[in-house]
């Protein structure tokens, strides 16, 4: 609209400067009306209270830029963008748009799609806030702020994400020989870190382990490093990731007297498996050697019954072994 008034008085001016000169009042006037405009639009500027935003790997973010209202905003008016550009892309990413005072999704990059929204309530004080969810590696870089409301400027901040290696996964595997263990370091973060081994008298063993990374979907480094080594009593082994662009370490340390307590744990556990089972086992048999001890006592008094019935003279012959087998299941 500025540059169409500009071009309309460019105009009027060079017909005024081919009449008479008669006609030199309304030359005056045009040179005056293009001042006044040139210093509206002057008045028209864009600002950042902060230039530059460092923010954590998840979190949220609001980034803002801000304009003169001079006095009630007129909301139909405000147009107000903002844009991703990231070193090595071609092409900028449309974060969010607001036209003529309401929001203009459909060309919104898919990348910000229910993560980006421009607060509403902040408009009217002349704030142009944008606010992006669950940040991610890939949303660092540089973000325009285009205003465009009674004149139009534009400015600049930047966005930096990190990713500290703040939780180290360990694990411990056996070698198949059984002398040899494997202490394994895994953990995510951005940039690449650097993985330092040592021992508990601070001697580096990073020449005796094998580290590898790969890049996951979100933009982190996915860090593995193995040491394998032979069991010993007193000695404690830590892994460091050195994150160097921000200056930040995060260690693990595991002791190999855990590692054989472990051991001694599973032996234990075994043995207080079969003991119980054995126990048990006995306790079987001697109930069943009870039972048929018992089931035998019964059957020969059974018998001495019916042959003192038949022969009540007859002097039992089978008392003392009775007695004896009376004195067995005692026993």
């Amino acid at each position: 609209m500025l540059q169409a008034e500009l071009q309309m008085n460019e105009e009027v001016k060079s017909e005024s400067l081919s009449n008479s000169p008669e006609k030199m009042f309304g030359i005056v006037t045009v040179l005056l009306l293009e001042m006044q405009l040139c210093a509206v639009s002057a008045l028209f500027t864009v600002e950042v209270p902060q230039q530059l935003y460092v923010v954590e790997y998840g979190s949220n973010v609001t980034m803002e830029c801000r304009f003169p209202v001079n006095g009630s905003l007129n909301l139909g008016l405000l147009s107000v963008v903002w844009e991703q550009r990231r070193q090595g892309q071609p092409k900028s990413k449309e974060v969010y748009t607001l036209r003529n005072g309401k929001a203009f999704l459909s060309s919104q990059h898919h990348d910000y799609i229910g993560r980006a929204a421009l607060l509403q309530n902040e408009l009217e004080l002349g704030r142009a806030v944008l606010q992006i969810t669950s940040v991610k590696i890939t949303d660092a870089g540089s973000y325009l702020c285009l205003i465009d409301y009674q004149g139009a400027d534009y400015k600049y901040v930047t966005l930096e994400v990190k990713a500290s290696y703040k939780r180290i996964n360990t694990r411990i595997m056996r070698k198949s020989d059984e002398d040899r263990f494997v202490f394994m370091c895994q953990s995510e973060g951005f940039p690449l870190a650097v993985v330092f081994w040592q021992d508990k008298k601070d001697f580096n063993l990073s020449g005796f382990t094998n580290t590898t990374y790969t890049l996951t979907a979100d933009g982190l480094y996915n860090i593995t490093s193995v040491l394998t080594f032979k069991p010993n009593m007193s000695e404690i082994y830590s892994c460091m990731f050195w994150n160097k662009e921000l200056n930040e370490k995060t260690s693990a340390h595991i002791s190999t007297l855990a590692l054989m307590s472990t051991r001694y744990n599973r032996q234990k556990s075994l043995i207080l498996f079969i003991i119980p089972t054995c126990v048990m086992v006995a306790v079987l048999l001697s109930a069943l050697i009870i039972f048929k001890k018992r089931k035998s006592f019964k059957n020969c008094k059974v018998k001495k019954g019916r042959k003192r019935k038949l022969y009540p003279n007859q002097k039992d012959e089978n008392r003392e072994n009775c007695n004896s087998q009376t004195e067995a299941l005692y026993l």
